[in-house]
């Protein structure tokens, strides 16, 4: 009885031992090659429509609450009304407050945008003083 157990562990064993040998056949490995650079395809845009003359437009002037901003937009909205008297000049900073901050997320970006578009100027001159 022992001898048929002692057989048996020893095929079993070898078995075993031989298994892998068989299923060891050699296949060629497949590599896929990632670009960790981070590229990304970005999609065209057409730039808006360029006016020509100022001269009876309206032009919106924005300011994001920094420093200075609005001072620098009171003389360009002087120096626009100069050169352009029969343009409209929107100061948007003081019809509306709510538009006189950095937009923190893109929900008040949209926003101030919406806001300001509704305002249906022809041009938006903006500030982005320190």
């Amino acid at each position: 009885m022992r001898k048929t157990i002692k057989r048996l562990f020893l095929i079993a064993m070898a078995v075993c031992l031989g298994a892998p040998l068989a299923y060891a056949v050699e296949q060629p490995q497949e590599w896929e090659l990632v670009n960790p650079a981070g590229v990304f395809l970005k999609p065209s845009i057409a730039p808006a429509k360029r006016i020509s003359t100022l001269d009876g437009k309206t032009i919106a002037l924005r300011w994001n609450s920094k420093h200075n901003g609005d001072i620098v937009l009171n003389h360009l909205a002087e120096l626009l009304a100069k050169k352009y008297p029969t343009a409209r000049i929107l100061k948007t900073y003081e019809m509306d407050p709510t538009l006189n901050k950095l937009a923190g997320s893109n929900a008040e970006s949209e926003r101030i945008a919406k806001t300001i578009a509704g305002m249906k100027p022809d041009i938006v001159i903006a500030s982005q003083c320190d």
